[in-house]
């Protein structure tokens, strides 16, 4: 005897090409029967308008209710998100030279603006000077602005630069994520979960009446 459940689980956030939203869009369905759950995966929710600006928010009891009225006699056991966001996005592709000239705009901010940090925060404690002080009294002798101290300093800061990103170039040094991948992610919730908090508010989520 055949499990009657269909299983559910959606996603926070989602990306899609196409104005109809159908139910495979939003995550992952599961049932014991295989001709089921590929009739799920294809069921339409929601057609995008342009008043939708693109986005909306979709309630999963409104998942629910499509699903039941093909099959009322299944269970439906939701295991995810109880609200996605969906995005619709342009399916035409960015030129190559559009997405280099973006990597080489952002990479330039990052190199100047960390660099400019840096100057700044070497002259508000007056780093050379410190490193003067500290070299006259270890050795005895006037430091002439390059020393040990200040290749050492300069290598430390490059490797520490490198462990902090955990990248160099395409590859990972670690499989664990970096700190800044950590607070993308971090941004990324906090985002969704404003956007749906809002959509509650204004009663702009698809869901049952």
């Amino acid at each position: 005897m055949s499990d009657k459940t269909i299983y559910l689980k959606l996603n926070k956030k989602v990306k899609t090409g196409q104005d109809v939203i159908r139910i495979g869009d939003l995550g992952k369905v599961y049932c014991e029967e295989i001709h089921v759950s590929s009739k799920v995966k294809t069921m339409a929710l929601y057609r995008m308008k342009k008043a939708d600006q693109r986005r909306c928010v979709i309630g999963v009891l409104k998942v629910v209710e499509v699903i039941q009225k093909d099959y009322p006699d299944y269970a439906v056991n939701v295991v995810g998100e109880t609200e996605c966001v969906v995005e619709l996005v342009s399916s035409k592709q960015t030129p190559k030279w559009i997405a280099y000239g973006k990597i080489a705009v952002v990479s330039a901010i990052c190199f100047f603006g960390t660099m400019y940090t840096i100057m700044a925060y070497h002259n508000e404690i007056d780093l050379v000077h410190m490193f003067g002080q500290f070299y006259q009294m270890v050795t005895g002798k006037e430091s002439d602005g390059f020393t040990p101290l200040e290749a050492s300093y300069s290598i430390g800061l490059s490797l520490g630069i490198i462990l902090f990103y955990n990248h160099i170039g395409k590859r990972r040094l670690t499989p664990d994520p970096s700190p800044v991948e950590v607070e993308m992610r971090t941004y990324e919730d906090d985002v969704n979960r404003s956007i749906v908090e809002l959509a509650n508010r204004e009663e702009d989520i698809l869901d049952v009446v």
